[in-house]
């Protein structure tokens, strides 16, 4: 059985609807999914959080925001929105009980993008 584009948005809490207008059909979207693998704002991000550096945390975080945003990830957008804001508010100690959510739902999509390229 194919693995589809909507069940993955499904899976992930994603907004298959809004990325199917956007991106116009499902090889497109999944061109764009291969690029997300390759993306290294999350790895910027978790980095930062490990140095305690909260600027370069929140470029990191800034970047896989508005990336996840325009994929239409629903779930991983929306905490990735809240750390971006604890750490341009310089909440690192908020940030640092956030980041675990941010890193669940990043992995998760991660494995779903996974699985739907095998």
């Amino acid at each position: 059985m194919v693995y589809m584009i909507e069940e993955l948005y499904n899976h992930i809490g994603g907004d298959y609807a809004k990325a199917i207008s956007r991106m116009q059909n499902d090889e497109r979207i999944k061109k764009y999914l291969k690029f997300f693998l390759m993306d290294e704002s999350y790895q910027q991000l978790a980095q930062a959080m490990e140095a305690h550096n909260c600027e370069e945390a929140f470029r990191g975080a800034h970047t896989l925001k508005g990336v996840s945003q325009n994929m239409a990830f629903a779930v991983l957008g929306n905490i990735v929105e809240q750390i971006t804001e604890e750490l341009r508010a310089k909440d690192f100690d908020k940030a640092l009980e956030t980041f675990p959510k941010v890193t669940e739902s990043y992995q998760k999509v991660i494995e779903e993008i996974k699985r739907i390229m095998e």
